[in-house]
């Protein structure tokens, strides 16, 4: 066999933001416009500080709930079948999405209906009516989507990580909710929630594609203006949630065939130590890398069929996780060889340049991506920022940041979340009957 030399040449790509402006209204919204007039069409997204980590017991799912509620009625359109023809008039895409930190709702559409959308997304944001027939045509909805969630093999595992390791409060990090609120959810509670966080200055506008800077600021304080300032979130003063005080190992009955093993730490939050983060997201691309011996002496050497380390950026619960499948026969060995693989990452030979250059492009392939459409910018990109980070001036300055990172940083990085820090680990498998751990 011919020998093959590899000549390593480093990689250096230039990678920025989005371009875009930032403006706060005189009720506290803030707009963000982003300009790209590659096609003719504009998204329009709406980002709330809200979500699960907002709710307590008595309210754990009402932010989902509102999410589904607000595609009905509003005061402007007042059932469902006009909220949907004025859909179609406009020509318009649409989706939101509620996730434990942050909601957002998006539209679709051509630029020439671009101060039509705003009046539209506006009036579905600042009035909709919860209409109780509505609501119970989406509790059914939302019913059916939780009891998907329950036929999931990885069902009862989620419940174990989110009893063990956001053990203070388990409901903040269930984005779906619990039967008893989604069942009790009526129009007074909807309200309370819109009153307590559905206002401009929890709140960001997101504006990108075709439209012109000043002509989008304008129509957005024109339209937005008289949004009614609030006041009453509490989402900047929320408690860190993720808390691990001790080794802890939990073993979860599968299905037949299933076989999981995770290890988690609690890892830096984007509000306290947003420098860590940076380290943190090249120290996971790294691994990621199949060449390297992470994935080596755990998959092509060992029982894992696949895995990953990473680091989950959060305000309320950052994470950072290794894990992957197995074959349940496997499950235990995995664990132990997982555990002694995390011991060897503070080893000074663990990681190269070379690959810590493949780490970054990485990621940097990944920003491109999560930025190849207006439409991407507006819905992939800056809400999660503008919500998690608290701004954007994280995003606007996370390639330079990413390309100062240096081996030391790593290192600092383990030592301080890793090193010696309580860990959870999680074994999904068939225990044949015998009571979980």
């Amino acid at each position: 066999m011919k020998a093959l030399i590899l000549i390593f040449i480093p990689f250096v790509l230039s990678v920025t933001a989005a371009d875009f402006e930032t403006r706060l209204l005189d009720n506290g919204l803030t707009v963000i416009v982003s300009p790209d007039d590659t096609s003719p069409v504009v998204t329009i997204c709406i980002a709330v500080k809200t979500g699960a980590t907002c709710e307590t017991p008595e309210t754990n799912g009402l932010a989902h709930f509102y999410e589904h509620m607000f595609f009905k009625g509003n005061e402007a359109l007042p059932d469902q079948t006009a909220y949907n023809r004025r859909m179609g008039e406009l020509g318009i895409l649409q989706n939101g999405y509620t996730s434990a930190e942050k909601v957002q709702y998006f539209i679709t559409l051509g630029s020439e209906n671009f101060q039509d959308g705003l009046e539209f997304i506006f009036d579905a944001i600042t009035s909709p009516l919860f209409d109780m027939e509505e609501m119970e045509r989406e509790r059914e909805v939302i019913m059916n989507e939780y009891e998907r969630n329950t036929s999931h093999p990885f069902w009862h595992l989620w419940l174990a990580q989110e009893q063990v390791i956001f053990a203070d409060a388990p409901w903040r990090q269930s984005a779906i909710g619990i039967p008893a609120v989604i069942q009790a959810a009526a129009p007074p509670a909807m309200h309370a929630f819109q009153q307590h966080y559905y206002t401009p200055d929890n709140s960001a506008l997101i504006i990108t594609g075709d439209v012109d800077y000043e002509e989008a600021f304008e129509l957005a304080e024109e339209q937005f203006g008289g949004w009614e300032y609030g006041g009453r979130s509490d989402y900047d003063s929320l408690p860190l949630l993720i808390s691990i005080e001790r080794d802890t190992t939990v073993f979860v009955d599968s299905p037949s065939g299933t076989g999981y093993v995770s290890v988690m730490y609690e890892g830096p939050s984007i509000s306290t130590h947003p420098g860590d983060s940076y380290p943190a997201d090249v120290w996971g691309s790294y691994l990621s890398l199949m060449s390297r011996e992470f994935y080596t002496d755990l998959v092509t050497n060992g029982p894992f069929i696949n895995i990953y380390g990473s680091y989950y950026t959060q305000r309320f619960s950052p994470s950072i996780t290794f894990a992957g499948m197995v074959p349940p026969d496997r499950a235990e060995e995995a664990l132990d060889l997982l555990l002694e693989e995390i011991q060897q990452l503070q080893s000074p030979d663990y990681y190269d340049e070379e690959g810590i250059a493949l780490a970054k492009e990485d990621l940097y392939r990944h920003r491109i991506l999560a930025e190849e459409t207006s439409r991407d910018v507006a819905v992939e990109s800056m809400p999660f920022w503008w919500v998690v980070a608290g701004s954007l001036d994280y995003y606007s300055t996370y390639q330079d940041s990413l390309e100062a990172v240096e081996p030391s940083d790593i290192s600092e990085f383990l030592e301080t979340w890793i090193a010696n820090k309580p860990r959870a680990a999680f074994v999904l498998m068939p225990l044949d009957g015998e009571e979980n751990q």
